[in-house]
């Protein structure tokens, strides 16, 4: 405050001069808000199993222990506003009437679907090629080489351990691809192998032998084995790195995005030996490797996939586990396109949605964790509220609603996408406002993804 300001308080009895200093500092606030970094830092050995922290109850409810802020906290001028917890926050109780009916950040110009060669695909296998390409396969084909020599001399007689090339490593993908499909992936190998009572999958043994295929089981590798302890540490995923990257780098290539995409984690199953191996009680596989993902929330295309490795060593490889920083690397692809997110309370903040919007030009819509310092008191859960009310909440380029479904309890969500208090009139007596049904809508995303790997 200036030197001229402060004299002037010290000198001024006027309510109403008070009340324009508060309102002029409470502008020129700096909106932020730190959030922990829930990442675990994972330094022990490769078969030690982390448990995620990742929850996402929508509702929030009354604890016994809170207390609730006095009346005395609150600024004087709160008629037209409601405050934030953090006592500079303000939001409108009324959003003003505005002549222009669509805003810009909500005019989509890029169509969906297939883009590139995918335009040009006729079969299921010519698709599968585009993201399974020749740099994979060479490398593959390159590494599991690298180890087969390193093999070599176990073996007696030579041609057991001959080198392997591009096609059969497609053949052997190829069976990979159908014990799954088949739901055979846990039978015994002998047993997919044994054609002597027509128990056997004719596939199987018409390509490879089963001694040739337990081979290549054993020796398939992602990267050159020889240089991959140096490479560990810098990077907990040297065995997987650059095969990964290729592969997901292919998923943008090919398809253009609906203008509603999601944001979420995922569990992909394995019970191997990894040191970001986790353990997540609500996913239908509950061990794996922990992975976030940007997925098309109309198609289930998975658009950008990213390892949660825990604290990586110092180096290139090193990058924050903020849930605000995962959004913001994670949106890449559609950055600047005004598509809109779709995230849950364990990625979703004020300040990343404001961010989102003026950086990154994609709208967002989220549920919010009752602790967010922004968030007036009267949106926060209520014991004698009304059920089926809705609260809303206004700034220039983003809206809050809190609405009750049941009592003690309520369902906090941020849009910037929304800017109005339009209740879904198909919701009947629930009286949801849009922006939940929104958010119920297009959340699930990622869990189709789910659905459709445990079908498969």
């Amino acid at each position: 405050m200036s030197e001229q300001k402060k004299r002037k308080v010290e000198t001024s009895n006027d309510p109403n001069v008070w009340l324009k200093w508060y309102h002029e500092l409470s502008d020129e606030s700096d909106l932020s808000e730190s959030s922990k970094d829930e990442d675990e830092s994972d330094k022990e050995e490769e078969n030690i199993l982390t448990e995620s922290e990742h929850n996402t109850e929508s509702e929030q409810e009354v604890a016994e222990s809170e207390e609730v802020e006095s009346d005395e906290d609150v600024p004087l001028d709160s008629s037209s506003f409601y405050i934030g917890k953090d006592k500079i926050t303000k939001w409108r109780k009324a959003n003003p009437p505005r002549n222009v009916k669509t805003r810009s950040h909500n005019i989509i110009i890029h169509l969906p679907g297939p883009k590139g060669k995918a335009r040009e695909v006729k079969t299921e296998v010519a698709d599968l090629e585009l993201f399974l390409d020749d740099n994979i396969l060479k490398t593959i084909t390159a590494c599991t080489n690298i180890y087969i020599e390193k093999t070599r001399q176990e073996f007696t007689r030579g041609r057991d351990a001959r080198s392997t090339d591009e096609i059969e490593i497609r053949a052997f993908i190829g069976l990979l691809f159908l014990i799954g499909t088949m739901r055979c992936s846990r039978k015994n190998i002998y047993l997919l192998w044994d054609n002597s009572k027509g128990n056997g999958i004719e596939s199987c043994y018409l390509t490879m032998s089963e001694q040739r295929f337990r081979f290549l089981l054993r020796c398939l590798r992602f990267d050159n084995i020889n240089d991959r302890n140096m490479r560990k540490e810098l990077d907990k995923m040297a065995a997987i790195r650059e095969v990964f990257e290729l592969f997901t780098n292919n998923f943008e290539k090919y398809f253009s995005p609906s203008e509603y995409l999601t944001i979420d984690e995922q569990l992909l199953a394995f019970r191997g030996r990894a040191a970001f191996r986790q353990y997540i009680s609500n996913k239908p596989s509950k061990y794996g490797i922990k992975t976030f993902a940007l997925v098309d929330a109309k198609t289930a295309y998975t658009m950008k996939l990213e390892t949660y490795v825990g604290l990586q060593p110092p180096g290139p490889y090193q990058q924050s586990n903020n849930a605000k920083d995962i959004v913001m690397r994670m949106v890449e692809p559609v950055q600047g396109t005004n598509r809109n997110i779709t995230g849950d309370n364990w990625f979703t903040s004020i300040p990343l949605v404001n961010e989102l919007l003026t950086e990154k030009k994609l709208t967002y819509v989220g549920t919010l964790r009752k602790n967010k310092r922004e968030i007036p008191k009267e949106f926060l859960p209520q014991k004698d509220r009304d059920k089926f009310t809705s609260i809303f909440g206004f700034q220039e380029n983003c809206t809050i609603v809190s609405y009750c479904l049941q009592k003690n309890k309520a369902v906090l969500a941020v849009s910037t996408m929304h800017h109005d208090s339009a209740i879904s009139e198909d919701t009947g007596e629930y009286q949801k406002p849009d922006i939940i049904t929104f958010y119920n809508s297009t959340k699930i995303g990622v869990d189709l993804v789910d659905q459709i790997c445990q079908k498969k």
